[in-house]
Parts: structure tokens; C-alpha cells; sequence
């Protein structure tokens, strides 16, 4: 009867987003008891516990998704807690990061090699699943400061970690969110709630035309750093260079999107008609971004620095989507943050294999790879084509949707897109050229201590995998 009882608890749709985060939340802190500051390093047995815990949120998150009525209201499994007053729930658009979310944090943890790394992958992904499924913008707002200091410590502590980048990360992200703070009073004063589904319905209608437009260049503000949009974008670059393989994986594939959510989940519901306003300003932001961002990547020689300044092109082309406002901009948008989320994540990873090989990250080291690593040139290649948008990739099909909805409300802009995406080509090939072509007089600092392994081992193989054929799979049958 109790286990009957607590089956139907924890599997209750009502409760399900609720549970999920309390469940993994108890399983991180029993873990946790296993932990030994004193030992650096932490053992195989403790790595694969910790990987088995972070499956957890993965297969819940799936069952959620079982669970999702497409066809339904706009927010399901809607739990409200009257201690915290704050409610938990789900929306297409959160669902969708929530799944990616949950599937790339065992990669991250599976890539970490000591305790202190393995535990904050696990808070941070506590604290960004409560950010996906809280539906409060107060509630938003601490727990993506709160994953801002985890990510603080990450990027500070890494062998190669820069104290530089870190402050510059939390420099830039809390000024944002300072100017978020005296917005969410304004919009308390205001509605005497900070709840979305009370904020979505009563704002709009008696939320004055001045505060709408204080709240909103506020909101810009914020989430423009987030995702981020020029001229506050500088962050990015540094962060991706001084954190470790994984939290590369992170920012690209998770972190990044959150910017989207906002805009997406409280901007937009709440200030209907500043978005409208704003709009030309906004789409004039996002073609700045993305063709600075295309063509400071063409003179960069740090490969990390050129895959994030991808990264930033294509968020550009999210927030244009978002903004337009079309009949499929949410769906369009949100399949290119997930398409992102997958294929960037992926080229991060084989960036961190050839810094594992050549401790560095320069162009100049790397010529004629193609002669010693057929596999690795094979997966890069088809990397690259799926983050330049090419057919069977999901990026294409994203991107045809993305410029489908520009078109139904600006073609200018729209062309405007589609012409600069032509230098989206040059990078990418200029970069895959150098990096495999030619010939190269000595390959012994790319073989591992003794082993004389060159190539992607049968381990790193395995782990890129799963995304590879996810990657394909999306674009060969998208959903």
C-alpha cells in the first residue's frame, strides 16, 4: 500500500515537473555524502555513479515528454507551491530544452575527472531544470544567477581557466540582471504577482504603455546578454576559450538558449506591444550581430573562439525568428535552438579531443590532420556541413523555417539574411581546409603518452555517437 501509495505520487501528472527535480535533487545529495575533498582526482567507481544520477532527470524528462498534449493548453503539469509561491510547469518551448538539457549533461560529466567538477555539473543542472520548468520570473531570475555562479567557479578552476574570462562573464550577466531586478518590483507593483500565467493574462490589457516600455528595454537588456546579441556579446568568446571541454558543451548547448526562453516564455506574453515597437530596432541588432560575429570569425586563430562565434550567428537568427512574430516563429525558433544545442555541443567535442592531443588550440599547429585522423575528418566534415545548414541536416530544415517566417512579415531583412549567410561558408571551410589538408612533417605531439593513438579512440567515438546520429536523425525525420 505505501509503495503503491508513493508510485502514484511521484508518477501523478499534476506533480511529475515537481518530482523530477526533487528526486534528482535528493539523489545529487546522497551522492554527495560519497564525496572526498582530499583526493583531486576522483575514482571510476564514483564517475560512474554519478553518471548513472545524472541518466535520472533524462528518462523522467522523456516520460514528461510521453505525457505532453501537443494539441492541449499552453502550460501542462502545472504544480503550484504555496511555500515558495511559485508554480512549475511545462510548455512546448521548455519541454523541448528541457530534453536537451537532460541528454547533454551526462556527456559533461562523463568528459569530467574530479570531484568538485562532477558535483557542480550536477547542482547546475539542478539549478537550469528549475529554470526551464519554473513558471515565475522571479523564480527565473535566481536560479539563472544561481547558475552563474557555478559557471563562475567552473571557468576560473580549469587547467587552462582564465580569472579574466570568468569576471568579464559575471560582469557582463549580472549588469543585465541588475537591470531585470527593479523591472520584476515594477511589474509586482503593478500586478502583485510575478507568476506568469497571472502576469500573461492581466498585464496586456492594464500594464500602462510607459511601463511597458521601461519594463521592456529592461527585459532586452537582460536576455540580449544572455543569448547574446551584439554589442554585448564580448562574453561569449572568452568564456568558451577558458572553460574545459565540457562546459563548452554547456554554454553552447543549454546556456545559451535560456536567453531564448526569456524572450520567448516572459517578454513576449508580457509586452505585446513593445515587441511590436521594438521591432525593427531588434531584427537591425541581430544582422549587426550576425555579420560581425561571421566576420570576426574569419580572422580568429583560436578554434574554440571560431566554433563560439558560430554559436552567436546563429542565436542572432534565433532572436530575429522570435521577434517576427509569425505564425510559426516559436516552432521555427525553437527547432533551431535545438538543432544548435546538438551540433555545436558536437564540434566543441572534437575541439577538445585535439586539445587533448596538442595541448593547444591554434590554427597554426594544425595542418594535415586528414593524413593521420580519417575518422575525426570525417565526423569534423560532417559537422561543419550540418552547422552550415546543409540538407539532411536539422539546421536546414531550422533555417528554412527561420527565413520562411522573416519573409512573411519583412523581406528585406529576410534578404538581407540570406545574403550575409554566404559568409557563414567561408569560416567554416576556411577552417576545415587548414585544419586537414596538407602535409604535415611531424605528427608525434598528436600521439598519447605511449600509446601512439592518433585518431578518435574507441571511447570518444562512442561518445559522439549519440549526438551524430541525432544530429541525422532530426534532419531526416524532424518533429
Amino acid at each position: 500500500m505505501l509503495f503503491s501509495y508513493l508510485l502514484n505520487l511521484v508518477t501523478a501528472p499534476e506533480t511529475t515537473v515537481l518530482n523530477m527535480q526533487v528526486v534528482y535533487a535528493i539523489s545529487v545529495l546522497v551522492l554527495a555524502c560519497f564525496t572526498n575533498n582530499n583526493v583531486s582526482k576522483a575514482s571510476i567507481g564514483f564517475r560512474q555513479l554519478s553518471v548513472a544520477v545524472s541518466f535520472i532527470p533524462l528518462f523522467w524528462s522523456l516520460y514528461i515528454w510521453s505525457l505532453y498534449d501537443g494539441s492541449g493548453q499552453t502550460f501542462q503539469m502545472v504544480c503550484y507551491v504555496n511555500q515558495l509561491h511559485l508554480s512549475f510547469g511545462v510548455d512546448a518551448v521548455g519541454l523541448s530544452l528541457l530534453v536537451l538539457t537532460c541528454a547533454l549533461f551526462p556527456l559533461c560529466i562523463i568528459l569530467m575527472r574530479t570531484y568538485t567538477g562532477i558535483m557542480t555539473f550536477l547542482l547546475l543542472e539542478i539549478v537550469i531544470i528549475g529554470s526551464l520548468t519554473v513558471l515565475d520570473l522571479l523564480g527565473f531570475y535566481i536560479l539563472f544567477e544561481a547558475s552563474l555562479i557555478l559557471l563562475f567557479l567552473l571557468i576560473a578552476r580549469t587547467p587552462y581557466g582564465s580569472m579574466d574570462a570568468a569576471y568579464k562573464i559575471v560582469l557582463y550577466t549580472m549588469a543585465g540582471s541588475l537591470v531585470l531586478l527593479p523591472i520584476i518590483f515594477l511589474l509586482y507593483s503593478e500586478q502583485g504577482s510575478t507568476n506568469l500565467l497571472t502576469l500573461s493574462v492581466s498585464s496586456a490589457p492594464f500594464f500602462s504603455y510607459y511601463r511597458q516600455l521601461c519594463a521592456g528595454w529592461g527585459m532586452l537588456a537582460v536576455f540580449a546578454v544572455k543569448i547574446p546579441l551584439l554589442p554585448v556579446h564580448l562574453w561569449l568568446p572568452l568564456a568558451h576559450v577558458a572553460a574545459p571541454t565540457s562546459g563548452s558543451i554547456l554554454l553552447a548547448g543549454v546556456l545559451l538558449k535560456l536567453g531564448g526562453l526569456g524572450f520567448l516564455r516572459y517578454m513576449i506574453p508580457i509586452l505585446p506591444n513593445f515587441t511590436v515597437w521594438a521591432f525593427p530596432l531588434i531584427c537591425t541588432m541581430c544582422l549587426c550581430s550576425f555579420i560581425f560575429s561571421t566576420l570576426s570569425t574569419i580572422r580568429q586563430v583560436d578554434l574554440k573562439t571560431i566554433v563560439a562565434y558560430s554559436s552567436i550567428a546563429h542565436m542572432s537568427l534565433v532572436t530575429l525568428t522570435i521577434f517576427a512574430m509569425a505564425e510559426n516563429s516559436t516552432y521555427a525558433s525553437t527547432f533551431m535552438m535545438v538543432a544548435h544545442g546538438l551540433v555545436s555541443p558536437a564540434l566543441f567535442f572534437l575541439v577538445g579531443v585535439l586539445y587533448e592531443r596538442t595541448h593547444t588550440k591554434f590554427l597554426l599547429y594544425f595542418t594535415g590532420l586528414g593524413n593521420f585522423m580519417p575518422l575525426f575528418t570525417v565526423c569534423f566534415f560532417l559537422l561543419n556541413c550540418a552547422n552550415l545548414s546543409f540538407p539532411l541536416s536539422p539546421n536546414f530544415i531550422a533555417e528554412v523555417l527561420c527565413l520562411a517566417s522573416l519573409f512573411a512579415v519583412h523581406e528585406l531583412y529576410a534578404f538581407i539574411f540570406c545574403l550575409a549567410q554566404v559568409l557563414g561558408a567561408v569560416y567554416a571551410f576556411w577552417a576545415f581546409n587548414r585544419i586537414i589538408h596538407g602535409v604535415h612533417v611531424n605528427a608525434s605531439y598528436l600521439t598519447k603518452s605511449g600509446t601512439g593513438v592518433l585518431d578518435l579512440t574507441r571511447f570518444e567515438f562512442y561518445l559522439l555517437v549519440p549526438l551524430m546520429i541525432s544530429i541525422f536523425w532530426l534532419g531526416i525525420k524532424p518533429y
